[in-house]
């Protein structure tokens, strides 16, 4: 089953960012507005768009990647005007470019279906990255997986310029920058592989 994403703009919801304290703060020092209610709905719009031409076939590919099934018809992406993304509630920000967009929703997706796994079976994979790395943050284990279902993705579907964009822009993080640089030194399939044969 390949699941639906309803995209929701909640003005309720996205009150609860734009009257942020700390974030006001952020925008400010970053010399940002928060985008008018108008403008995250004209995203939206867009954004939907551009996934119902491409949407089925990377969810199919996350699914294909991963060994992981999906588990719901319809998954609801909350898009507000700004955020630190998330997979639960799925919400995005507006973003300039609807490629970045995408590949953020990917990310969050790619979380999204990674929950799914049972407690038990998600704990010998943190057994075996406690092993294996036993001297990285628990955020760069965390992404460890997505990150190479996502380098497999990218290379196979989006192209190598927006992997290098991905990965350019995970370097304020040391964590997501440390995950990445695993992935890339261990390879995207070899990760995949010892993860589908721990879930069996």
């Amino acid at each position: 089953m390949i699941p639906q994403i309803e995209f929701r703009y909640s003005y309720i919801y996205d009150e609860l960012f734009r009257s942020s304290l700390n974030l006001r703060k952020f925008l400010k020092k970053a010399n940002r507005k928060y985008p008018q209610p108008i403008e995250i709905i004209n995203f939206m719009n867009e954004i939907e768009e551009v996934w119902k031409k491409e949407g089925k076939n990377v969810l199919e590919k996350i699914s294909q990647i991963s060994g992981l099934k999906w588990r719901r018809e319809i998954i609801c992406c909350y898009v507000v005007g700004f955020c630190r993304p998330m997979s639960n509630p799925l919400t995005i920000k507006k973003c300039s470019d609807i490629t970045h967009a995408i590949d953020i929703l990917t990310h969050e997706l790619i979380h999204y279906l990674q929950s799914s796994i049972s407690d038990k079976r998600w704990k010998l994979w943190q057994k075996y990255l406690d092993s294996k790395y036993p001297k990285e943050s628990a955020t760069t284990k965390d992404h460890i997986f997505l990150n190479a279902v996502h380098m497999a993705l990218y290379l196979d579907f989006f192209g190598a310029d927006r992997l290098m964009r991905d990965m350019w822009n995970s370097n304020s993080s040391n964590d997501y920058r440390r995950s990445w640089q695993i992935v890339e030194k261990e390879g995207p399939d070899k990760i995949v592989r010892k993860f589908r044969q721990l879930m069996r």
